[in-house]
């Protein structure tokens, strides 16, 4: 719960006591709560609580007694049990405008978002400037996703007190969860305005900017978080990845080695730095990170191929079948996996790997133009050439694409048959 919301609950937890003594029941009941509403304060919450009830007990239908008695429960936190007396008071005493503010924050606490919302819905009505009403049902709207209607009420509040950051920071909140970027920066910084020390705010726009596109207004407001939170992990990641989003790889390598000092386990921040440092030309600390990252985390794929675009770069054949294994065992049925691992093997004269994946790619695909083509090719490498010559016909006639063609026709021309 919003940490304002809280703030003006408390302040609505008034001890109630009456001035009515006609007779010696009533001062014996006000005797009690007197003295419990002393125990709270002293700290004695048990005899607190025994005398809330010997006043209840002693005079059950002043409703005063149980607006005690539930305040003292909302205080620990036994909102189930103030709910109960919140609804003894309105049996008792209809029209009390105090008691459904309270019973809906409670309920609130509870999870209970409906039951709140038809009590601050009740309190508007009868109040509809209610400040605290408002705020707890924009806090509710919010949390069912009604937006609009959360922005209605935060505006209200807004036009009463043009100078409480709060509201516009949750105006802000509620204008971003519909995606209304510009409504929200305006907000945050109207909040920023207001109380410039709200990081979260200023991380927010950081966030609303990204979502616009003002890289250099998003890059802004992270310098300035960094520096009043230079080792914040999620500002730093953001940071890097703006100024890589921007090619300026160098400070974000800096930002992403610094996120690593900070969290050496995480693999997404390796894996990122080597997306980095191969934009820099770096293939060697591009591998040593995306290495790093498999080490920590063996289960995702996008970090070997991204290993195997290095390895396949530089020709390093033996390292790409390694990874290309990994990547097919992750996905069995992708069929260019095979073909690339068969391509690999063949480069390598390891012919019978090759055709055992040009194989699994056919039995997968019979007419796949490429595992076709690769097969005749093995088959003429180990010593079938007419055999091998007619794999390659087969696939030749199947394809309509230029460069397929051109490809095996030169396939053709290199075991001997041809011109075609």
């Amino acid at each position: 719960m919003n940490k304002v919301i809280w703030l003006a609950l408390a302040s609505a937890f008034t001890w109630f006591s009456s001035p009515d003594a006609l007779c010696a029941e009533e001062m014996s009941a006000e005797q009690y709560a007197a003295r419990a509403v002393q125990s709270v304060k002293d700290g004695n919450q048990a005899d607190a609580l025994a005398d809330f009830n010997k006043a209840v007990e002693l005079a059950p239908d002043k409703p005063i007694h149980y607006r005690n008695r539930a305040a003292f429960f909302a205080l620990t936190k036994q909102w189930d049990k103030a709910i109960a007396d919140y609804d003894t008071v309105l049996r008792l005493e209809k029209n009390d405008p105090a008691t459904p503010l309270n019973r809906g924050y409670a309920y609130v606490q509870l999870g209970k978002l409906n039951q709140a919302l038809a009590d601050f819905d009740a309190v508007l009505t009868a109040q509809p400037d209610n400040d605290r009403a408002l705020r707890y049902r924009a806090y509710i709207y919010a949390a069912l996703k009604q937006q609009a209607k959360a922005v209605e009420d935060l505006t209200k509040l807004i036009e009463k007190n043009p100078n409480d950051p709060q509201s516009y920071k949750a105006r802000a909140d509620a204008n971003a969860a519909q995606s209304k970027w510009s409504d929200a920066i305006a907000d945050y910084t109207k909040a920023i305005e207001l109380n410039p020390k709200d990081l979260e705010s200023v991380s927010a726009r950081a966030i609303a900017y990204l979502h616009t596109g003002d890289k250099d207004k998003e890059l802004s407001d992270l310098n300035a978080l960094l520096e009043a939170k230079p080792d914040n992990l999620e500002f730093l990641k953001l940071r890097a990845q703006v100024d890589y989003d921007k090619n300026q790889y160098d400070p974000a390598i800096v930002d992403y080695s610094k996120a690593i000092e900070l969290k050496s386990d995480d693999p997404s921040l390796y894996a990122a730095r080597g997306f980095a440092r191969l934009k820099k030309g770096d293939q060697g600390g591009a591998v040593e990170d995306f290495s790093k990252a498999i080490e920590l985390k063996p289960d995702e794929s996008s970090y070997y191929e991204a290993r195997l675009y290095l390895y396949s770069g530089e020709n390093d054949s033996a390292k790409a079948l390694g990874d290309l294994t990994h990547l097919i065992a992750f996905k069995p049925d992708e069929t260019d996996l095979y073909i690339r691992r068969a391509d690999l093997y063949l480069k390598l004269n390891k012919n019978d790997e090759s055709l055992a994946d040009y194989e699994t790619v056919l039995t997968k695909d019979p007419k796949n133009v490429a595992a076709l083509a690769g097969k005749g090719e093995v088959i003429a490498k180990k010593g079938d050439r007419k055999a091998g010559a007619e794999q390659l016909q087969q696939a030749l006639e199947l394809t309509s694409d230029p460069k397929e063609k051109e490809n095996i026709q030169a396939k053709l021309r290199a075991i001997g048959v041809g011109p075609l």
